[in-house]
């Protein structure tokens, strides 16, 4: 017996446990994921275990295992940022409705804000384009970033995409399993591993804007980041079926400060922009998102997607305290891109990189 499968057969209890529909408590859980990323070589183990935990329904303590398991391998970054000062835009992705790279724009514009986004980013896997995708329509690839450059970004741009697993030789096979399941085999479901596979970010950061595909899983994830420790974190999904904040229909929001979690839900007017039709805001396929998105950080485009951009930037400064209100910060966010300065902080990443021609 090989050495891989020696280690995957001392998890065969929680396996059994799972199947039969138990929950893991979160060190049962931190063993079995650090497990399988080190020794499932295949991609099994993996498959088995996302199914058995979704069949039951994902508790805190198992996504908080998946994270603690993420932790344990990964590197981190030498920075000296103020972790009040950093955030993430990034969520669980899979909504059933598509726009324009929502999270990934405002990002930029949190960034002309003066903070830094630690951004987690990853390939398109059920829409046009995914936050990698964008960044790659700029020249900025994420399986060629090193540590080094990361770093650089952070601290000279204050803003940088991260896939944690390229970056750090101890998550090497956890990105190539994950890989062979939803890119090779283009496995299109939802499950454990999209919900909390972007949560962890080597750069440490005290705040947090996670938008989830589904109503469902608000609660779960809110006590996760209670669970880890965040000053402030918002969880949100929208009625439309979106994971971000949005300008058509209720968005549902669940805000953790400290140990105590509210739920709460916006809609556009209090968010502070028009009540938009869902043909305003659906995707154009990759090509328009990337025209849409350049337009928007230019301050050319001023409609219903660069409200939505501008509510979603402005969830995150309110989050880190920037603003009073959730309406507050739109109007900020809409100050910023109408001056061009989030376009400005693309430039600077760019150029930064060396790829001005993609501008």
């Amino acid at each position: 017996m090989d050495e891989n499968l020696a280690k995957l057969q001392e998890i065969g209890s929680a396996l059994a446990k799972l199947v039969d529909g138990n929950d893991l408590t979160a060190d049962e859980a931190t063993k079995l994921f650090q497990t399988i990323f080190t020794y499932d070589t295949e991609g099994y183990h993996l498959a088995m275990v996302m199914g058995a935990i979704h069949a039951k329904g994902e508790t805190s303590d198992e996504l908080l295992g998946f994270y603690n398991a993420v932790s344990a391998l990964a590197v981190r970054l030498n920075t000296k940022l103020d972790p009040d000062k950093v955030i993430d835009l990034s969520g669980t992705g899979g909504g059933s409705f598509k726009s324009i790279n929502v999270s990934t724009a405002a990002s930029f514009v949190v960034a002309a804000a003066g903070y830094t986004v630690a951004k987690n980013a990853y390939w398109a896997v059920t829409s046009p384009t995914g936050s990698a995708d964008a960044f790659a329509a700029f020249g900025v690839d994420i399986s060629k970033l090193s540590k080094e450059q990361v770093e650089q970004a952070l601290t000279e741009v204050g803003i940088c995409p991260i896939f944690v697993a390229f970056i750090s030789p101890g998550l090497a096979n956890r990105a190539k399993i994950s890989g062979k399941i939803f890119r090779e085999r283009q496995l299109r479901v939802r499950s454990p591993f999209h919900l909390v596979s972007n949560v962890f970010s080597p750069q440490t950061m005290n705040y947090r804007v996670y938008g989830c595909y589904s109503e469902r899983y608000l609660q779960v994830l809110a006590e996760l980041f209670m669970k880890l420790g965040f000053k402030k974190s918002l969880t949100m999904w929208a009625e439309v079926g979106m994971p971000e904040f949005s300008n058509v229909g209720k968005t549902i929001v669940l805000e953790q400060v400290g140990k105590e979690i509210k739920r709460y839900e916006v809609t556009p007017k209090d968010l502070g922009v028009k009540e938009a039709k869902l043909d305003d805001i659906k995707t154009g396929g990759k090509e328009q998102n990337i025209a849409d998105f350049t337009n928007i950080l230019k301050g050319e485009e001023t409609g219903p997607k660069a409200d939505l951009v501008a509510i979603n930037a402005g969830a995150a400064l309110y989050a880190l305290g920037n603003v009073e209100t959730l309406k507050e910060g739109t109007e900020k966010a809409k100050e910023l891109l109408s001056q061009g300065k989030a376009y400005e902080v693309l430039e600077k990443l760019v150029t930064g990189f060396g790829n001005p021609s993609s501008l």
